[in-house]
């Protein structure tokens, strides 16, 4: 008798978690890595010409140097752009899933790795939430021993509630989302099957740190907090075989960070909080 699985209505378990269930290799994640990034640089540059072309048809004229330097709207413009990159990479991530891997995106992500929810992995997986904010006193106590001068960040924080809120949006909706999926799904999934479980965690720790230094270059406390956030993640992405703890507690983070920056910031202007 042909079983389920032979079938194709039931996928099987993956029965080494950490070993890949993925039908992309090392090149894949590569290519998904640069157009990550390129799609945040293409959103950003649609942006900023959409609203180069509002303010000609506002003033009948190109603005100046000192009118993209001085407009919130240009900042608030290119802050939500990021939506729009973090769609295109969910949408090429999913497209690269669904045509490589052989038991789809489910299998090849761990999204079925909780369940069920009450047994020990659904009680693991909360845990992961509920351990974000001793990050954050990692941050906290890190601050007293490094510096942590202003970033790039900060000061796009301090032009306005606008803006502050906007960020939080995206950190908060859309980023941890897409960062998982591209750096603790393609890109270790891909270098996985080329390098190992150990170089993969080592890399993709490294990689996402790198990508978010430019933000934060100055804050030697919250680079350093971020490094240990980035290799934990990538930790629970090879200790589990899924995302979903990465997931769960890159959300709890930005989550909390979100809202101490649109509710707290005039108590935190002087030590910002850092948003990956």
């Amino acid at each position: 008798m042909t079983s389920l699985t032979e079938q194709g209505a039931m996928p099987p378990a993956n029965p080494a978690p950490h070993l890949p269930v993925t039908g992309w290799n090392a090149s894949a994640a590569l290519v998904t890595w640069l157009l990550s990034m390129s799609a945040i640089l293409l959103a950003s540059i649609g942006a900023q010409l959409g609203w180069t072309t509002w303010f000609y048809l506002q003033r009948a004229t190109l603005p100046t140097q000192a009118d993209l330097t001085a407009s919130r709207s240009l900042t608030l413009t290119l802050v939500l752009s990021t939506f729009v990159a973090h769609g295109i990479t969910l949408l090429w991530c999913w497209q690269l899933i669904r045509r490589t891997s052989p038991h789809g995106v489910r299998l090849a992500l761990g999204l079925d790795w909780y369940r069920p929810l009450w047994s020990r992995r659904g009680a693991f997986l909360l845990a992961c939430g509920f351990a974000a904010p001793l990050f954050l006193a990692v941050g906290a106590w890190l601050e007293r021993y490094l510096p942590n001068a202003k970033t790039d960040l900060d000061r796009i924080l301090a032009q306005g509630p606008a803006i502050r809120v906007a960020i939080a949006c995206v950190a908060a909706l859309s980023a941890p989302l897409a960062e998982e999926v591209v750096y603790r799904g393609i890109i270790f999934g891909g270098l996985q099957r080329r390098l190992g479980v150990r170089p993969t965690v080592v890399l993709v720790s490294l990689l996402f740190l790198a990508v978010h230094i430019p933000q934060y270059w100055g804050g030697w406390a919250g680079l350093a907090m971020l490094a240990l956030l980035s290799l934990t993640l990538t930790v629970l992405r090879a200790a589990t075989g899924s995302i979903l703890p990465s997931v769960m507690l890159h959300y709890a983070f930005n989550g909390i960070q979100a809202i101490a920056i649109v509710f707290f910031w005039e108590l935190l202007e002087t030590s910002p909080p850092t948003t990956p």
